[in-house]
């Protein structure tokens, strides 16, 4: 039996919504002037979607064989892992607590909104460092287990083995598509923070044996003290769950900062003009936290002249963010600017 073979078959459950569909981006690709389609991880699934439930798909197929009655993962305030960590707990009847940094808004918006919609308990717990959080969330689960609940703990993102092993499938989806409509990508281009997804990726690209390029686009650089590392080791232990040799270093990763800006959650104006070209040509969402500056890189890349198509672009989701008025109203004072 092959790796492959392996990972089909490695458990997960279904959380209803893949494969996720993968089309063109006609007059998109035209404003570019490179052929470019997109890979919709942003529809069709519990939650509104995103390419968390995915992973969720494989490490909540384990909370369950363990025996969890209980979810705890960590975040920043609008984040979209808690989201789908609450969508899916709720659907698998299992409680939820999500642990994040920030402050409390004075109006719940946005993914704050659908958390409690979903049922979880939302901690605030203030402005935090990452190290913080994560001793804040080990406290809180350490409360549980006193009270007699059994609690399953999901990193940031949801980015472990487990989660990386749901995007390595992931890819392997992909390149099916892709063959199927004969299309043969030189580049696929997507937001990395938390590193599953990126590691994932990498893992797929490396069982697939395919030569396209996965990059990266940074949009965030402090979760992890050794960002690469962690990322490597990630796509070197989920490779490990199916029984692949595969080994990855920090040479391996083709992360890129350059879009990042000013830090995690602040667009950069390329972010906003990206935002505006993508919904004003395709009538699709992309937020200014994540997905946004992934899609910026894109639209630089393409008019400098550093990337050929066909390029894909990895839709993870998030446009959420855009209902909160921080967020929102960024985007449409770009477009008042820009007629201006």
């Amino acid at each position: 039996m092959t790796a492959q073979d392996r990972l089909e078959q490695y458990p997960r459950l279904d959380l209803r919504g893949f494969p996720s569909p993968l089309h063109p981006l006609e007059r998109f690709s035209e404003a570019l002037g490179v052929e470019v389609w997109c890979k919709r991880d942003d529809i069709g699934s519990i939650g509104l979607a995103g390419n968390k439930v995915r992973k969720l798909e494989f490490e909540l197929a384990h909370a369950v064989q363990a025996g969890a009655d209980h979810i705890v993962t960590q975040g920043a305030r609008l984040s979209n892992s808690a989201r789908a960590a609450a969508a899916a707990s709720a659907a698998l009847g299992l409680g939820c607590t999500l642990v994040l940094s920030g402050d409390a808004p004075e109006q719940r918006v946005s993914n704050l909104l659908l958390d409690e919609l979903f049922g979880a308990e939302v901690r605030l717990v203030g402005r935090v460092s990452w190290p913080e959080l994560a001793q804040l969330t080990e406290d809180i689960q350490q409360d549980l287990r006193a009270r007699g609940a059994t609690p399953y703990y999901l990193p940031v993102g949801c980015s472990s083995p487990r989660g990386a092993l749901a995007f390595a499938a992931a890819f392997l989806e992909l390149q099916t598509q892709a063959e199927q409509k004969g299309v043969e990508f030189t580049t696929l281009v997507h937001a990395s923070s938390s590193g599953g997804t990126h590691a994932g990726l990498q893992l797929g690209r490396a069982l697939s044996g395919t030569a396209m390029r996965v990059r990266g686009i940074g949009v965030a650089s402090d979760i992890y003290p050794d960002t690469l590392g962690t990322y490597a080791s990630l796509a070197t232990d989920a490779a490990a769950l199916i029984g692949s040799p595969l080994s990855f270093g920090p040479h391996d990763m083709d992360f890129d900062l350059a879009y990042l800006g000013e830090g995690y959650g602040i667009p950069t104006e390329g972010t906003l003009e990206a935002i505006l070209l993508l919904a004003r040509t395709e009538g699709l969402l992309v937020d200014p936290i994540y997905s946004g500056k992934a899609v910026a890189a894109l639209v630089d890349l393409a008019r400098t002249g550093q990337i050929e198509g066909p390029v894909v672009f990895w839709h993870t989701g998030g446009y959420h963010a855009l209902f909160d008025p921080r967020h929102g109203d960024a985007v449409l004072a770009e477009s008042d600017h820009a007629r201006a």
